[in-house]
């Protein structure tokens, strides 16, 4: 098997806290949707578990749900745009990934640019042209742009630019196309189920070891106990 690639897994805070600690691996990042700003107190005691964790918060904030964050310094606060003055309202100096969706324009880029997020992830409502692809780029953060089948242009990459935008695909979509995908960024994020079978996962990391698997799971056991036994074939070591 080659090097274990960086593995973000998505889960919802109704996960079953024992199936979320199961995930808590070195080299796994953790992304929390949630129903509202208050989470049980075992969820927060598993996502203190990760090194990296990123959970959904959305406005208004109430101080008593920020006051909880006091204790994880160290997790993110995952956003859409029309929520980022949560960021000012969570303890500490609290790094910020933003969730964008649709047109991207001149307005939009400017908002993102004064909040200065730790990481961009956008999701196109169609066809990208090279004013709005302009103005992603020069977004300041790690930029991840997410493809769909309609949006997904084959291409030769020759070389990944560190400051290319990261693409972010599901793995079959990357299969059909069986070429290199623009854009040609470092860092692709391959979107697998947690049934992927050991040779795909090896194949995609030899064809680009800057690779990054996303396992969605959601509140579902039975996805996460999948994503537990993949965890463990990557070898990432055991839950905390």
């Amino acid at each position: 098997m080659a090097p274990a690639p960086k593995v973000h897994v998505r889960a919802h805070e109704d996960l079953e806290p024992d199936r979320l600690r199961d995930l808590a691996r070195p080299g796994v990042t953790l992304w929390l949707s949630t129903r509202s700003n208050t989470l049980r107190a075992s969820t927060v005691e598993n996502v203190a578990r990760f090194d990296v964790a990123w959970v959904e918060f959305r406005a208004p904030l109430k101080p008593f749900d920020a006051r909880v964050f006091a204790k994880l310094p160290h997790v993110g606060a995952w956003l859409a745009l029309s929520s980022a003055d949560v960021a000012g309202r969570l303890p500490g100096a609290r790094r910020t990934a933003l969730e964008l969706k649709g047109p991207l324009d001149e307005d939009v880029a400017a908002q993102v640019g004064r909040l200065r997020p730790a990481e961009v992830r956008w999701s196109p409502s169609g066809a990208v042209d090279l004013l709005t692809w302009g103005h992603f780029k020069q977004l300041s953060g790690h930029k991840v742009v997410k493809g769909t089948p309609g949006t997904l242009l084959p291409v030769k990459c020759e070389a990944r630019p560190a400051n290319e935008p990261a693409l972010e695909v599901h793995v079959a979509s990357l299969l059909a196309l069986s070429s290199d995908v623009f854009p040609c960024g470092p860092g692709m994020r391959v979107i697998i189920q947690p049934n992927t079978e050991a040779w795909l996962l090896q194949s995609l990391v030899v064809r680009d070891p800057s690779v990054e698997l996303v396992i969605e799971v959601g509140a579902d056991t039975k996805a996460a106990l999948g994503a537990r036994a993949l965890l463990d074939t990557l070898q990432l070591g055991p839950s905390r």
